[in-house]
This record gives C-alpha cells, structure tokens and sequence, in this order.
C-alpha cells in the first residue's frame, strides 16, 4: 500500500514561508514605540513625526496656550532645556490655541527668542487622544520605546527644578546615559 505524504512541498514551502513573517512581524513588533504615533505642524511650517522622534532620543511634551499663565511662565525654563539637552533629549511644546488665536504664536515665540520645537494641535485631536482636556500645562516625558517615564500637571515656580531632576535621573539611567 502506497502512503501519501502528510506535506507536499509547496505545502512545506507555505508553513516555513508562514513562520518567516510571522518571526519577522514579532522581530519589528519590538521596534515600535509603545504609544500611538501622530504627526503635526509646526510653528516654522515643518512637519514633525512622534515615533521618528522617539527613535533618535528621549521626548519631553509640554502642552501649553497663549491664554495660560502658568504655561509662559514654563516655557523659558523648557527653552532652557531644549538647548542644554539637545542631543540627549528632545522637548516639544505642544501649542492648543484655537485656529482664530494660533497666528499670535510664531510673533510670541520670537519675541521671545524661544527655539523651541512648536507642534501646533489647532483641531485638538493630539489633545483629545491624549486625553490632555483644558489642563495646561501639562509635561509627559517619554523614553525611545515609548514609555511614559514621567507626567505633571500645571506650574509653579520651583517645578522647573525637579522636572530637571527627574530628566537628569532619567538621562543618567537610561542605557547609554552619563555615570
């Protein structure tokens, strides 16, 4: 009596065919960052990619508005820490002025002199998906793999100090980081 074989060759060439995608699906699965990616304009009329972001450094968000004292009064504190962590870490102050006030931005910020990066949410979908609300100033920092490390809600003066602490703790900690 003649057996038929269980697996025809192209039956085998599927399986290990199947396996391969499969293994390389779970292989790039561990590359992408833990949080939903978005992308916005910004200020500067650039584009500005989150997960393209988190792939070269570390990324501190700061939502803020015009309207918001307690948010002017942070942002030269993250300009500050914009320009002394620049290669280790990258803050992005997320603007949430409506469309009819959003044209005041890019005059304040340079009036001020700020080279921050300004991602500009006008429609408040980022905001929403975040689920930021009205409650500005609002920190997240976040490592390469898009884990949340760090949040705060508003300002007062002295939070500019232990939001450094916890960067340079964070920064020291962090593979790679300074001993």
């Amino acid at each position: 009596m003649r057996r038929t074989p269980l697996y025809t060759l192209p039956m085998l060439i599927s399986l290990i065919m199947g396996v391969a995608v499969f293994s390389l699906a779970v292989d790039l699965q561990g590359a992408v960052p833990n949080v939903p990616n978005w992308q916005l304009r910004c200020s500067g009329g650039e584009s500005l990619d989150f997960h393209e972001e988190l792939a070269q450094r570390p990324v501190l968000i700061s939502f803020w508005a015009l309207w918001c004292k307690p948010c002017l009064k942070e942002l030269p504190h993250l300009d500050k820490l914009a320009q002394e962590y620049g290669d280790q870490l990258k803050v992005l102050a997320v603007n949430i002025d409506s469309q009819r006030s959003v044209a005041k931005v890019r005059p304040f910020l340079k009036s001020k002199g700020y080279k921050l990066t300004v991602p500009m949410d006008t429609a408040g979908d980022l905001r929403r998906q975040m689920q930021v609300g009205d409650q500005v100033p609002f920190l997240i920092l976040y490592d390469t793999s898009g884990q949340e490390v760090y949040r705060h809600v508003g300002y007062k003066e002295g939070d500019e100090i232990s939001l450094r602490r916890e960067i340079a703790a964070f920064l020291d900690a962090a593979p790679g980081g300074e001993e």
